[in-house]
Order: structure tokens, then sequence, then C-alpha cells
């Protein structure tokens, strides 16, 4: 996955100049995700472990895309929402990272309740896009607007392993048996997959965004 990540960033770096601030968040998002990978992998080499890497890194994705959701979704209280929402994420981390799974275990806690506020997120800017009426006052497909695109790329990776999270809580907390341990497998390849529709529907936003702007 990292190498198809790190190809995507090429076209998002060679038409910065055409994002705005939202869009600007959408490519640190995709730098974060290249230094995520790059350093989960460098960490299980020389460590043989990665776990409080992935818990650190979760909190500060929840933190850029809380910045993006704040700036796409419309509704003052919903912006009031995510700023509330971010000190008690915050605080889900730190309860879960030091005292529940310990910084050596995976934070299974707080990762599944960062990724289904992120769902969340992306559940009311697709309402949101359903009910502007500007929108359909200008006969504006919402399949023409970037955000769409970089919305469902979001939506469906999260959605994904939201799953994977869950099934992270029922590994950890039981001893699975093979039936367990094949479904945690199919869903890991599901988060694979919908890793890789995330870059594909990416880059089909910033096509979007180029027809938009020329």
């Amino acid at each position: 996955m990292m190498g198809i990540e790190v190809l995507l960033l090429i076209p998002f770096t060679l038409n910065y100049r055409l994002f705005d601030k939202e869009q600007r968040l959408i490519y640190v998002y995709l730098i974060y995700i290249v230094i995520l990978n790059v350093g989960a992998d460098l960490l299980s080499r020389i460590f043989k472990h990665n776990l409080a890497w992935h818990s650190i890194m979760s909190l500060v994705g929840f933190y850029i895309l809380s910045f993006y959701y704040r700036k796409v979704l419309k509704k003052p209280f919903t912006k009031k929402f995510i700023g509330w929402l971010i000190p008690v994420t915050t605080l889900v981390f730190a309860l879960d990272f030091f005292w529940i799974g310990g910084p050596h275990g995976f934070s299974s806690i707080f990762v599944a309740f960062r990724t289904f506020w992120l769902i969340v997120y992306g559940i009311l800017f697709f309402m949101q896009l359903v009910r502007d009426e500007s929108l359909i006052e200008r006969s504006i497909l919402i399949t023409s607007i970037p955000a769409f695109w970089f919305n469902s790329g979001l939506f469906v990776y999260h959605c994904c392993s939201f799953l994977l999270y869950l099934s992270f809580n029922i590994l950890l907390n039981d001893k699975p048996g093979p039936e367990i341990i094949n479904i945690f497998r199919i869903i890991q390849g599901l988060v694979w997959v919908s890793g890789i529709i995330q870059v594909i529907v990416f880059y089909i936003g910033l096509q979007k965004l180029k027809r938009a702007r020329s």
C-alpha cells in the first residue's frame, strides 16, 4: 500500500497550487499516511513493535481530519461539536494509551472510538451534500464536487477499518478460535482493499478539482 500512496502524492504535489484550505488538509492527510506507514515499517523492522506508533499517529490523523471536516461542514453546531470532540478524543487516547491498553499494547478502545466519529463526520457531509439546495438550483451533480470523492474515500476506508478495530477488541479480550481468526483475516483483507479504493477515489477527486479550476 505504501508505494501506491507515495505515487498518489506526486500528482497531488504537482497540483498543490489548485488547492484551497480544505483540500490542502487532504494533501496533509496523504503525507500523514505515508509517514504513518514508513514509520510503522521501520519500527517493525528495528524494534519488532509498532503498536504505540499506530496509536499516536491515529490521534494525529484524527486531528487532521477533524480540522478538515470543521471546514467542509457548514452548520455552526456541527463545527462546535467537532471542536468539543477533539479534547474528548484526546482524553480517551490518554486513558487508553497510558492506563487501559498501555503504551506497549494496541489502544483498541481509543482507535475504535475515533474511527466511529470519523464515520459520523462522513455521514454528516453526505447528508449536507444531498440537502444542499444551492447545488440543486445550479444543477450541480454532487459527483462533480471533489470533496464528495475525498469524503467517499475516507468513508469507505474508515468503515472497513472500524470492523478491524472491533475484531481487535475480540482478539485481545478472548482466546479466539480458528473461526474468529479467519474472520479477522478476511476483515484485514477488506481494509487493504478499502485502502486501495481510497487512493483511487482520491485521485478521481483530484481530477474533478483540475476540471473545476480549468
